[in-house]
């Protein structure tokens, strides 16, 4: 003897559908922020070496003690780039900063 039963869900027409849309809306969003970040990474990859200021390839890096700083050596920019922290390493010492400016001169003299 094999009794029958029947199951009946309460819930609202189309609910399944709603889970489904929003899971892959959840998705869509995962995937546009990865392509967002691989995006910005090969931008910044692409572009290492560029001038901030004119744009064209010619940063060339100085290496004074514990400070990096970058130059552009485009004959009608100039830009010096500094990172993050170097310009309070550079002003907690006034001779650094006049030891510099002659390194930084000096480059540009024909």
């Amino acid at each position: 003897m094999s009794d029958h039963v029947k199951v009946y869900l309460k819930g609202k027409p189309g609910h399944e559908d709603l889970h489904f849309k929003e899971e892959d809306a959840k998705l869509i969003r995962k995937l546009r922020e990865k392509n967002k970040e691989e995006a910005d990474r090969e931008y910044r990859k692409t572009h290492a070496e560029h001038c901030f200021r004119c744009g064209t390839k010619s940063l060339v890096e100085v290496d004074r003690g514990e400070i990096k700083i970058d130059i552009c050596v485009n004959e009608n920019c100039g830009a010096i780039h500094l990172d993050p922290g170097e310009l309070e390493i550079i002003l907690k010492n006034e001779k650094t900063v006049l030891g510099m400016r002659k390194s930084f001169l000096s480059i540009f003299k024909k």
